[in-house]
């Protein structure tokens, strides 16, 4: 493990377990530098405030898993990677998936599904969407993204494969077309 792995390792376990104590919003970056033993100067040099502390994480799951629909990776076998990723990192994810603000995870997590699996589709199939098939995209992901922060705030008890079947229930014929390889 390089360096910045293992400063972000320090920083990522801190704030699990300050999670565990007050919301994320209610953290300090001087708190999490305490607990993880990181000096302030270097926390910024890898994170511009607390909340990028999640999605470095979330980013760093969802790039082989989430982010591949609709390039390598079909609908559920994404959305299966995706679950099982988020499991690894359970007891951060069942406390934050409680803030709701531009700044939660809901919000990162439906902007880079989004994103994704538009830009995917775009490239690997060559597919110009129409206004209604974004329409449907847009609230597809949205829908998705609050049914995995009920998965999260339900504490992850419904098994990966039965929400992956939830998921693949909730897509449009299109879409999954359109998404899978």
């Amino acid at each position: 493990m390089g360096k910045q792995q293992e400063i972000q390792e320090k920083i990522y376990k801190a704030l699990e377990q300050l999670v565990q104590t007050k919301p994320l919003s209610e953290i300090k970056v001087i708190d999490l530098c305490r607990i993880s033993g990181v000096a302030r100067s270097t926390f910024y040099s890898y994170f511009c405030d607390i909340y990028s502390v999640p999605q470095w994480l979330w980013d760093d799951m969802m790039s082989p898993s989430l982010y591949m629909i609709g390039n390598t990776l079909t609908w559920d076998e994404g959305h299966r990677l995706m679950f099982l990723n988020l499991l690894k990192y359970k007891s951060l994810f069942t406390k934050i998936y409680w803030e709701n603000d531009y700044h939660s995870i809901l919000e990162y997590g439906y902007r880079g599904g989004f994103a994704a699996v538009k830009e995917n589709v775009e490239k690997r199939k060559k597919h110009v969407w129409t206004d209604e098939e974004l329409l449907d995209l847009d609230y597809c992901i949205k829908a998705l993204a609050s049914l995995t922060t009920k998965w999260g705030r339900d504490g992850m008890v419904v098994p990966v494969e039965r929400i992956v079947k939830i998921f693949n229930d909730h897509i449009p014929d299109f879409l999954k077309d359109l998404c899978d390889t």
